[in-house]
């Protein structure tokens, strides 16, 4: 199961330029703030397909996501990852320097093979990282829409299995 996905962000690469921006004009002696830039951008997720046998797993970074806040479907041979992550409400007291985390929905939607049983894929989220496994020996048979559970597993359950 060969599968080659690329992601092209653009508001990454602006997200980059505006960090030498900011570099640059630290070592000018300006101000931080100089150029920074204040949006409410939401990152997409870095991920890793890979197969474990026959079957294909999907690795999704999203630290600062609970669970609860995490949606997987399949419809049509296409998975869609959904989640949310929240903004922290800042204080009086707090002026921030340098802010390049993100919050807010992101999604992403990959093709799945044509071969794939859709109610057999599961899903654990451990540490900020989602891993969703595609059985690559059960055989397709519905056509209609699929929600995959989101199991939370913590260090101690992991060591054990």
């Amino acid at each position: 199961m060969a599968t080659s996905i690329t992601h092209w962000n653009p508001l990454q690469d602006m997200a980059s330029l505006q960090h030498e921006v900011d570099r640059l004009a630290t070592g000018l002696g300006l101000p931080l703030r100089f150029g920074a830039m204040e949006t409410e951008s939401v990152a997409m997720p870095s991920i890793d397909i890979m197969t474990r046998g026959e079957d294909m797993v999907i690795r999704a970074d999203i630290p600062g996501v609970a669970p609860g806040d995490v949606d997987i479907s399949v419809t049509d041979h296409m998975l869609t990852l959904k989640a949310e992550r929240h903004e922290e409400h800042e204080t009086k007291d707090e002026d921030y320097m340098v802010r390049e985390r993100t919050w807010g929905a992101f999604e992403r939607i990959m093709r799945l093979p044509r071969d794939v049983a859709s109610d057999s894929i599961h899903a654990e989220f451990m540490d900020g990282v989602l891993e969703i496994v595609v059985p690559g020996g059960a055989k397709a048979t519905e056509r209609e829409a699929v929600h995959v559970p989101v199991q939370s597993v913590k260090h101690e359950e992991a060591a054990h299995n």
